[in-house]
């Protein structure tokens, strides 16, 4: 082949690509460790978009090419995209930088408000004669809905993070806390008595002990709990990072755990409930793949709210209202906020990346909750809304039909034709469904 240049150009061209088949071959095997198996079953979010992110990244760079001369015309890639994928639809309009996979619609977002925190006399009403908990439900609502007041938020907090069973008694709660204390301080003693000579020889132990001497230095450091020199407060913020290293050996320290638990410790003003607190938050953690809001996820939006802000924030989100996963959701509703902005600019990744990172302190936090869960609301009465949506965000799934009568099934022969048929359109729908829903 003779280029308009006068060169001459060997093209060799294979076709199918089997990389590209044997790429989503593995993706869609049930029998793999992949996308639809036990993985997909035990945290369907973080590998629904993590398995899709390794297909779309080899489609992408396949289709593109070398050069951008070389690239394909989007209609083809569509049709080779529904031939590999059958049933994906794509839209094709004209959006510079920015493709859609999927759409749905999910109607108009319904308003919503926001409350006054709680106050104490509101909390007190919440209790009974001896010390539990009733109307809880009601209570998470409220929380939900406005925060707590300050004075509150030790006692409160125990109970969002599951230190404390709602149901609990007073009486029961001292049992329970001497328990704790007592389990708190066997562990601190494990890593307080390991001599240097050990400690040499503990390469693990040694590199946490290093970690959390770093972040330690630099976590909060212009809050007046934290602030100056030989602050009390720094050392209770590594003894207990040292400590959850004990009790967690697999995991030990990873950076950003002192950013998550400054905020629990500043409330708490005290070591042992501040580490159970920070035990159950971080059971609840998990970051996914979605890199433009990595830090949002990984420290919980630490980073784009003052202080104060990160408090409201974390005990709304810790109601579990309105779904397990809200924190998905305030992603979707700062995204909202900006997409204008990074449409309109025709922004590449690294230039969305540099726009989310420099939304730091500009965000306003009632604006963001409130619609967070406008988009909730939005996307739960949508009477089409796939499964996988509903798993992704923690809400129950839907109860199932009810199952044919009795007698009406399919003969055997024609079931076994139909199932790898229905099988596939349903890994195709889980793949792509969530990736797209503003």
């Amino acid at each position: 082949m003779v280029t308009a240049a006068g060169e001459e150009v060997c093209l060799m061209v294979s076709s199918p690509n089997r990389a590209l088949s044997q790429s989503f071959e593995n993706l869609l095997d049930e029998n793999n460790f992949g996308l639809v198996n036990q993985k997909f079953r035990n945290d369907p979010y973080v590998t629904t978009l993590g398995g899709f992110s390794k297909v779309t990244n080899y489609i992408f760079d396949a289709f593109r090419g070398t050069e951008e001369q070389h690239q394909r015309p989007p209609e083809e890639v569509a049709d080779l995209l529904g031939e590999v994928i059958p049933g994906l639809e794509i839209n094709q309009q004209e959006e510079p930088g920015f493709e859609v996979i999927t759409r749905m619609d999910l109607g108009v977002r319904p308003p919503v408000s926001r409350s006054d925190p709680v106050s104490s006399e509101e909390w007190s009403r919440h209790q009974d004669a001896e010390g539990r908990m009733i109307n809880v439900p009601l209570l998470k609502q409220i929380i939900f809905k406005g925060g707590l007041c300050h004075a509150k938020r030790k006692e409160a907090w125990k109970f969002l993070l599951g230190f404390f069973p709602w149901e609990s008694t007073v009486e029961e709660r001292k049992v329970l806390h001497r328990a704790k204390t007592d389990e708190y301080f066997r562990m601190k003693l494990q890593w307080k008595s390991v001599s240097e000579q050990q400690e040499r020889r503990n390469s693990k132990l040694r590199d946490c002990r290093s970690l959390i001497e770093k972040d330690v230095n630099r976590t909060d450091r212009t809050n007046r709990f934290y602030e100056g020199l030989d602050n009390p407060g720094l050392v209770l913020l590594h003894d207990i990072l040292m400590t959850y290293c004990m009790y967690d050996f697999d995991l030990g320290y990873v950076q950003g755990m002192s950013d998550l638990l400054s905020p629990v410790l500043y409330v708490m003003e005290n070591e042992v409930d501040a580490f159970w607190c920070f035990v159950s938050f971080m059971d609840q953690m998990e970051s996914g793949y979605l890199y433009f809001c990595f830090r949002w996820l990984l420290i919980r939006f630490k980073r784009e709210f003052s202080f104060q802000d990160v408090l409201r924030l974390w005990e709304v989100m810790w109601t579990g209202l309105p779904c397990q996963n809200f924190h998905l959701l305030l992603c979707c509703a700062i995204l909202d906020s900006e997409k204008q902005k990074i449409m309109e600019e025709n922004y590449g990744f690294n230039e969305i990346l540099k726009h989310i990172n420099e939304l730091s302190m500009k965000l306003e936090l009632e604006e963001i909750l409130q619609k967070a869960e406008g988009i909730g609301l939005q996307i739960k009465s949508c009477k089409d809304l796939p499964a996988s949506i509903s798993s992704i965000l923690g809400w129950d799934p839907p109860a199932p039909p009810p199952g044919p009568p009795p007698g009406s099934q399919d003969p055997p022969e024609r079931s076994r034709l139909l199932q790898p048929t229905l099988q596939r359109q349903q890994r195709s729908e889980r793949l792509l469904t969530g990736l797209h829903i503003i």
